[in-house]
């Protein structure tokens, strides 16, 4: 989905031919939008709506933006939400790009240093802000127990199995291949950021049988249930924000 731009001229004017929007200039060629690939429409000075085109827009999710000649805002069209414009379609409009995958990669990265460097500066260490998210696993994998590990493994799958029930009310569906792909698996990747907030208290657990370490990571997910849901919530709210911003 791409924004639509229009410039308005004497005589311009927007009517619906649906699927689409036809835009009508005088002694040039109409040009036909489909619905389907506009994400909203800009129109900078006076343009003419016919009222069907108007409501088509509204019926399709898409919000209308009436600026001055100077650029400021006059008016805007609010078209009702739809399936098209929740996380799950603008995730997979990224994913239909070219660059895509590499955007939601860089994307990943960023929130994964900000995890990173918040355990860094939890566990006291020097330059956390500086530290690569490299030099800080190579220490964790130094550092984790046998025991640590298993742990976390038992912690990544809770922690998966969670994401699952929370990612559909942020406006991920159950059912759309954005959440698993070949390309992408959403629960994991958050599942995995989310993770380096347990890693302090994955480095000082004592040691146990294998059903003691199960015992202690569900009292651990238990208690953290609530702060792990605002940390999804935080990290939705960037993605959205990112989202946002490139589709």
């Amino acid at each position: 989905m791409r924004p639509l731009y229009i410039d308005g001229s004497p005589g311009c004017r927007v009517v619906l031919d649906d699927p689409a929007l036809r835009v009508v200039v005088p002694d040039k060629a109409d040009q036909l939008f489909p619905l389907s690939r506009i994400s909203r429409v800009v129109c900078n000075g006076v343009v003419d709506w016919s009222m069907s085109a108007l409501l088509a827009c509204a019926d399709a999710g898409v919000h209308l933006i009436f600026l001055e000649k100077n650029g400021e805002v006059r008016a805007r069209w609010l078209g009702r939400g739809s399936s098209r414009q929740s996380l799950t379609q603008r995730l997979v409009d990224l994913l239909a790009r070219a660059d895509g995958l590499q955007r939601y990669e860089n994307w990943y990265l960023s929130m994964e240093k900000l995890a990173a460097r918040s355990f860094a500066r939890r566990m006291g260490i020097k330059d956390w802000r500086e530290v690569s998210i490299n030099d800080l696993q190579r220490q964790l994998t130094l550092s984790l127990s046998d025991e640590g590990r298993y742990k976390a493994n038992l912690l990544l799958g809770l922690l998966h199995s969670e994401l699952l029930n929370w990612l559909p009310e942020c406006g991920f569906s159950h059912d759309d291949d954005a959440l698993l792909s070949g390309e992408l698996d959403l629960a994991q990747d958050l599942s995995k950021l989310l993770l380096w907030d347990c890693y302090p208290s994955l480095l000082t657990g004592s040691e146990g049988n294998d059903t003691k370490a199960l015992g202690a990571v569900a009292l651990l997910f238990e208690q953290r249930t609530d702060r792990f849901y605002l940390l999804f919530r935080s990290t939705i709210s960037k993605l959205h924000q990112f989202l946002l911003s490139v589709c």
